[in-house]
């Protein structure tokens, strides 16, 4: 293993996120074509899709997709989900055979992206060669590129793995006082002020002129946040504290890509709604970033093994998973032995300095 083969595979995962921001449009396009309506990402076109012709969609999705599917907002929509919904959504309009056949080569496009994107997940080393890089990078880019995607971005992607360039001028009054109340979220999360972090880290985050990286840092930090918050285990709402932290972790992650602690904050949402193959595959993007971390790897094989054992223990009941940060934190010390005590200390130590540091040791 060496560090450039890990960021050849994390490329690979890069150009697949990206297909995210093609495919919504396709879904888009296709919604207009299919009902002669225009999609406007709102919670009355995720019911219009829900209790028509994405019926037998909706009713078959587990229940984080359920919600996706509920709030309209493509946004929200991950690649697994994009890729069910343009391939089993059928019209209810008649369509010309031009059409027809545009979309019959769309959806053979998508099984192809959908299978590279399942070998690259479940790569046994999360390591690829040069040249093997070169080969699925050049079955993954065609397909994009006919889905309407910019070929010279995408060969800009190739050749750099630094984060995308700031959009958006600075603003060093927005950037200061967003710094202010930072400080006073990372204070009122310290003393488990939960709700009052929240307000504050908030707050900071409508301010107009604030950089990428210090945006990123506030989404993760109030993705830690909304972890802590308790919540019954049966969830069915985009307003559970555990899908604010997938949503808020992930804009983390899409502001910084190449941030390891933002694909660690994903992980850790995903290990708290009980979606283990989904938060060993974040906490591989990670380590792919950095691979000598050890606390990652310890994050990562502790979901791991929990993917295994609840995967072995279907009769399980699903309330017994652990859900927020300290509950996952209980359960990892009863391999690693640590008392009540010990836990609060090491809490304590991680979070001194960064909130955000917690997503490291707990995922």
């Amino acid at each position: 293993m060496t560090d450039s083969q890990a960021l050849n595979w994390f490329k690979i995962e890069l150009l697949l996120t990206r297909a995210c921001l093609i495919l919504r449009k396709i879904f888009k396009d296709r919604w207009f074509l299919f009902t002669g309506q225009q999609w406007q990402n709102t919670t009355t076109d995720g019911q219009a899709f829900i209790t028509g012709i994405g019926q037998n969609i909706y009713k078959n999705c587990g229940n984080i997709q359920k919600i996706m599917l509920t709030t309209g907002d493509t946004n929200q929509w991950d690649l697994t989900t994009l890729v069910l919904v343009l391939r089993e959504t059928k019209p209810i309009r008649p369509l010309n055979k031009m059409k027809k056949q545009k979309i019959a080569k769309e959806n053979i496009d998508l099984l192809r992206l959908t299978n590279i994107r399942n070998n690259n997940a479940h790569h046994a080393s999360k390591c690829i060669s040069d040249a093997e890089f070169e080969i699925i990078w050049s079955q993954l880019t065609p397909i994009l590129i006919s889905f309407g995607d910019d070929a010279d971005e995408i060969e800009a992607l190739k050749l750099n793995t630094n984060d995308t360039k700031q959009k958006e001028s600075i603003n060093n009054e927005s950037t200061d006082e967003a710094k202010r109340l930072k400080d006073l979220g990372n204070e009122a999360y310290k003393q488990k002020h939960f709700d009052e972090a929240l307000k504050w880290f908030s707050q900071a985050l409508v301010l107009a002129g604030l950089s990428d990286f210090d945006r990123s840092i506030l989404y993760s930090n109030r993705a830690a946040t909304y972890l802590e918050k308790p919540e019954p285990t049966e969830f069915n709402s985009s307003n559970n504290s555990r899908y604010l932290a997938l949503q808020d972790a992930e804009h983390a992650r899409d502001l910084r890509p190449t941030w390891p602690k933002a694909h660690c904050r994903v992980g850790q949402a995903y290990m708290a709604l009980g979606e283990f193959e989904k938060a060993v595959h974040s906490y591989n993007k990670a380590l792919a970033l950095d691979p000598t971390n050890i606390e990652m790897q310890n994050t990562r094989d502790f979901a791991l093994e929990r993917k295994h054992y609840y995967g072995r223990q279907e009769h399980l009941d699903i309330r017994s998973i652990p859900r927020t940060t300290r509950e996952q934190l209980t359960e990892l010390s009863k391999t690693t032995g640590l008392t009540t005590e010990q836990q609060e200390k090491v809490i304590d130590m991680i979070r001194k300095h960064d909130p955000g540091k917690d997503a490291v040791f707990t995922g």
